[in-house]
């Protein structure tokens, strides 16, 4: 439920990569709730890598990212 709620907010404005995801979900025709839950499982996905780096969190990906 916590990341439910913190997902909820950050997937309509305050992280982009969310609201990009939100936004391609919706208009694809996947309901709310759904999308939502997506948004859940990546806000999870980016807590974790935070926490495996041992890094502040940054928007940005890390300078030495391979592209």
């Amino acid at each position: 439920r916590a990341l439910f709620n913190a997902a909820l907010p950050a997937s309509q404005r305050w992280n982009t990569a969310l609201v990009a995801l939100y936004g391609r979900l919706t208009n694809n025709g996947k309901a709310h709730r759904k999308a939502i839950i997506a948004c859940v499982r990546k806000l999870l996905i980016f807590a974790n890598a935070v926490v495996e780096r041992g890094t502040p969190w940054s928007e940005a990906p890390p300078a030495n990212h391979a592209a």
